[in-house]
């Protein structure tokens, strides 16, 4: 699990440091950092396969992704927690690489990596000539001594190679989805290939699809079950810059629900936005390549704030339940904030400079002084973004200035 990620250079987030938890929620106006930061921690999880410019997803070119089109390092260092499967022992390692882009193609290298395990600095590079680098094409994963196993790099790979970022389009979720054998079962940002992730389920892990119809129909009883059907799919096409898109094709999957008062199933895009992002986060918690860490943004859009909070507890199970999956979120809902504790949330906000701020709201003097009598939600509904802002320490540091 990550227990602190910093940034510096990368867009907005001049230098950022998340101290991070389990599960954990961003807060703040729009245009605060919220997305960026979810972006940040993505490319550090990406950059352990492939290129380090596929890292980096969007539209992006030259030096766009670094503070203010400056030709600076843009920075990346996170110190997580693994437990060693045989001895059951907890040991941090600190991951840290700079990236500098290229003035005008979309080209990145890394400049540096830093490997720590505790105190103990493991290697630090910086010479792309160095021998000792497994990949040659850019500074990755330092070789370490034969004896030493689990390396290293394999320890911070397992705990990296597995980040899902998820801006979910209940119209997306709706769609039939071509079969697509080459490519991973899993869905896409959007939430596209949802059919395709549940006929995988039926068809590979029985038992699994059997404990998500059953948990579903807890939210919604009125479902007597859930159908897959053969018919006309679309699939989607990697584009150009890392962007994807959606084409016609055949021979597909698509998604229906048999209703008690139904005598004929019904399509899925027939069904409420509400029923098919609940059944899509049920996919997520019981699809067998679980998420190591797992991006989601606003999960309010499109839901009713009773079945939220329903949301939210399944979130927290899959959390509990694979301890090595770590949720971060972002939110514009208060009611959001109500299933979560000070420390788990952290608010961000922009300085004058333009640069982003953050702040955890157990650090808050207003949360502090409210917590007791109102909920999160409603200290940040009542007080407001900069009154949350206000740390804990700031009533002492006035009276040691005053005269």
């Amino acid at each position: 699990m990550i227990k602190q990620f910093r940034v510096q250079n990368y867009k907005a987030l001049r230098d950022v440091t998340l101290n991070l938890t389990p599960l954990h929620v961003l807060i703040g106006p729009n245009d605060s950092g919220k997305t960026s930061l979810l972006e940040a921690v993505a490319a550090f999880c990406r950059s352990v396969d492939g290129s380090i410019a596929e890292a980096f997803v969007g539209t992006w070119i030259g030096r766009q992704l670094a503070w203010r089109n400056h030709q600076v390092a843009v920075c990346f260092d996170a110190a997580f927690e693994t437990v060693d499967e045989v001895w059951g022992e907890a040991e941090t390692y600190h991951y840290a690489f700079d990236v500098r882009f290229d003035d005008k193609d979309r080209r990145a290298q890394v400049v540096k990596e830093t490997v720590k395990r505790g105190s103990e600095l493991i290697c630090q590079c910086s010479d792309m000539s160095d021998k000792t680098l497994i990949c040659s094409e850019r500074p990755r994963y330092v070789i370490e001594h034969q004896n030493n196993w689990p390396s290293s790099s394999d320890i911070i790979h397992h705990e990296l190679d597995n980040v899902q970022f998820l801006r979910l389009d209940p119209r997306l979720l709706s769609v039939p989805v071509a079969a697509q054998p080459n490519r991973p079962i899993r869905l896409e940002p959007s939430g596209f290939g949802l059919a395709r992730c549940l006929d995988h389920l039926l068809g590979f892990e029985r038992d699994a699809f059997n404990r998500l119809e059953l948990r579903f129909r807890e939210f919604y009883p009125q479902v007597k079950s859930i159908l897959l059907k053969s018919e006309r799919g679309v699939e989607i096409v990697e584009g150009q810059y890392g962007t994807t898109s959606v084409q016609d094709s055949h021979d597909g999957k698509g998604l229906y629900f048999s209703l008690v008062d139904q005598p004929v199933p019904i399509p899925a895009f027939q069904m409420s936005d509400g029923i098919l992002l609940v059944l899509a986060y049920l996919t997520v918690l019981y699809l067998g390549d679980r998420p190591r860490v797992l991006l989601i943004e606003e999960p309010e859009n499109g839901i009713h704030p009773k079945r939220l909070q329903e949301v939210l507890a399944i979130l927290r199970q899959l959390v509990s339940e694979q301890q090595h999956t770590q949720i971060i979120l972002t939110t514009h809902s208060p009611y959001v904030l109500d299933s979560f504790q000070p420390e788990e949330v952290t608010l961000c906000r922009k300085n004058e400079d333009g640069a982003v701020s953050v702040r955890r709201l157990s650090e808050s003097k207003t949360v502090r002084e409210q917590i007791d009598l109102f909920s999160l939600g409603e200290i940040w509904t009542a007080a407001g973004d900069d009154d949350l802002a206000i740390p804990v320490d700031s009533a002492a540091v006035v009276e040691e200035v005053a005269p």
